[in-house]
């Protein structure tokens, strides 16, 4: 049976199956998070247990905010501008805790995210308007009526996640409701003059960005209202036009971009456009090759343009809410087209930016995060990272293994493991991984007697001398054209043992510097590890490009004064550098960008390479 007539596997007894994006025989099926859990021992099991943790405290003290946005209209004139967009935290909640909650089957979080619903629909209207409506007694700016609709995106995200995942009807039929509301109330679109396409705010994204929303409700209840609307907006929408003509981004807030873009892909997966597609994978090349970080997100102050990226001493760079929607673009293109290059920018982003905006414990996100100086936790009125960080985190588990037909594809080397809906009654992989502190990691099968299939592991292009032995004997396997090595005939208890290189070696960010990189990671100067390092603005430290690993000195000999919580399990790098105040070479301490600055340390990353 091919990909695109199935629909993957939830192990949960619901009678919805969770339905997979597809098209064509290239592309892949995610597991339902039921079926996939991280274990301990690797790079991101404490911080999904620290994000479960998260969201169990923003529903304690934020959860009658979230709901309150919906019972009462949190702005009107002479309030902050932020109340606007208050409706969006709901939805967001909704999406990361359900998904955390049906991974790890706790019957309390399911209740909590269950009842968090129940009482959410109390508010919307027989019409399908989800909260109180907007005022008719005065005058509405655009930015009220436009943020409107942006709060309705959200809930419809959250609301057909808990659909797919939980089985509710009432979480279908309250999110069809709404759609209709989107559609009766704007539709039908067939001029770019429309007042939805024709907005004032951020040029109607706030509008816009809800068509990947309508199309996954076409798939849910084949209402073709719902398809027209999105080709209306795909037809006459003029950046989504100038894309389709130009194939380069329309320069825009790159989290708005990146959902305008994956709604266009939900439209292209569900009519097998393939002019669509090729449309958003040629704006992808160009956002990576001429906006991307190199720690895998965008954005300086909320926005691209054309000057080159560059390391900012304000550091408002990588909004978070840009990151998460970078990684969920990334898992629509890696679904529908199975090539690697997809998830290893989701590797990128997951190992670097989105793991350096949350804190260590995963109680604290970042808004902006920046590449030097020091983060600044979250504060502030607006929230929206807030709730955006943990939708990215509540994703990781999925992203580890895909499969289509009886290909079983390893994505990343996580300590984790997963039943696949393949043969009779599933077939289950175990992985145990030292990644990313060593090269090795060790993946065990158990399927149903007589079943066969292929282990298709992802090989890096950062890592060298890549070798695999399957049940203690090495073996070739067989490159394939997209970063993988397919292993064949893989049966019942079979194991496979995978060993590489983890180099270092710099990355060019522009004319302006470069960064260390190993493997995945980005590394990055620490003031906890480096007392006596200058990391200011000035170009005093160079590197040169002949980086090698030195043996580490211990960092407690620097006497940092400041707090080392969870300090003690960061890893930590040694490497020459050339110093403007002395001849001699000096050393540092690297550690991964994704732990720097998070105990309000000074730390740096870019370094202009040594002439």
């Amino acid at each position: 049976m091919s990909i695109s007539s199935k629909k993957a596997f939830i192990s949960a007894s619901f009678l919805l199956l969770f339905i997979s994006i597809s098209f064509g025989q290239d592309a892949v099926a995610l597991l339902s998070p039921a079926d996939v859990h991280i274990n301990p021992g690797g790079r991101f099991e404490s911080r999904y247990r620290g994000n479960i943790d998260y969201l169990d405290f923003q529903h304690e003290h934020y959860g009658h905010f979230m709901l309150d946005a919906f019972a009462s209209r949190h702005f009107e004139p002479g309030k902050l501008l932020e109340r606007m967009w208050d409706g969006e935290y709901a939805g967001k909640w909704l999406d990361a805790a359900t998904r955390t909650a049906v991974n790890t089957g706790d019957e309390a979080q399911l209740n909590l995210v269950d009842s968090f619903v129940d009482s959410l629909l109390i508010y919307q209207q027989k019409d399908g308007y989800l909260g109180i409506k907007l005022p008719t007694d005065r005058e509405l700016g655009a930015w009220e009526k436009e943020w409107d609709n942006w709060n309705l995106w959200n809930a419809l995200n959250g609301l057909l996640t808990h659909f797919e995942l939980r089985g509710s009807e009432q979480s279908l039929e309250a999110a069809s409701a709404i759609g209709l509301w989107i559609v009766n109330t704007y539709g039908p679109l067939t001029r770019s003059s429309d007042p939805f396409l024709n907005g004032e705010v951020i040029e109607a994204f706030t509008n816009v960005v809800v068509i990947g929303q309508l199309v996954r409700l076409y798939k849910h209840t084949g209402n073709q209202a719902f398809l027209d609307f999105v080709e209306g907006a795909i037809r006459h929408y003029r950046p989504i036009q100038e894309m389709r003509s130009s194939g380069e981004p329309y320069l825009i807030h790159p989290y708005m971009l990146s959902a305008v873009l994956g709604g266009m892909l939900a439209y292209a997966s569900e009519t097998k456009d393939q002019e669509i597609l090729k449309t958003v994978e040629k704006v992808w090349e160009s956002l990576s090759s001429d906006h991307l970080f190199p720690t895998g997100s965008l954005g300086e102050r909320e926005d691209l343009d054309d000057d080159p990226i560059q390391d900012v001493p304000g550091g408002q760079l990588q909004e978070t809410c840009a990151t998460t929607e970078w990684i969920f673009l990334n898992t629509k293109l890696f679904q529908i087209t199975g090539r690697e290059r997809y998830i290893a920018a989701l590797e990128k982003t997951c190992y670097n930016a989105l793991l350096a905006a949350q804190s260590d414990d995963g109680m604290r996100w970042c808004y902006w995060t920046p590449l030097r100086y020091s983060k600044d936790w979250f504060h502030g009125p607006t929230r929206c990272c807030f709730w955006s960080g943990p939708r990215g985190i509540a994703r990781i588990p999925q992203l580890i293994y895909t499969y289509r037909e009886d290909i079983i594809y390893v994505n990343m080397f996580e300590s984790s493991q997963a039943t696949l809906p393949l043969g009779d009654n599933g077939v289950q992989i175990f992985q145990e991984s030292e990644f990313p502190e060593k090269g090795k990691t060790m993946i065990t099968l158990e399927a149903p007697e007589g079943w066969t299939g292929t282990l298709r592991v992802r090989v890096p292009d950062w890592t060298s001398e890549f070798r695999i032995s399957l049940n203690g004997n090495i073996t070739d396997g067989q490159q394939n054209a997209e970063g993988y090595l397919d292993i064949a005939d893989i049966e019942n208890d079979d194991k496979v043992e995978i060993e590489f290189e983890i180099p270092l070696f710099l990355e060019p960010m522009n004319k302006q510097g470069c960064v260390v990189r190993r493997g995945p990671e980005v590394l990055s100067v620490d003031i906890r590890d480096n007392i006596d390092t200058w990391l200011g603005s000035d170009d005093l430290i160079s590197i040169p490009d002949d980086i090698s690993l030195k043996e580490t000195i211990s960092f407690a000999s620097y006497n940092w004064p400041g707090p080392r919580a969870g300090d003690e399990k960061r890893r930590r790098y040694r490497i020459e550098v050339q110093d403007l105040r002395t001849d001699e070479a000096r050393s540092v301490i690297l550690t991964p960008y994704a732990d720097a600055g998070n105990e309000g340390a000074a730390f740096r990353t870019v370094f202009p390479l040594a002439e």
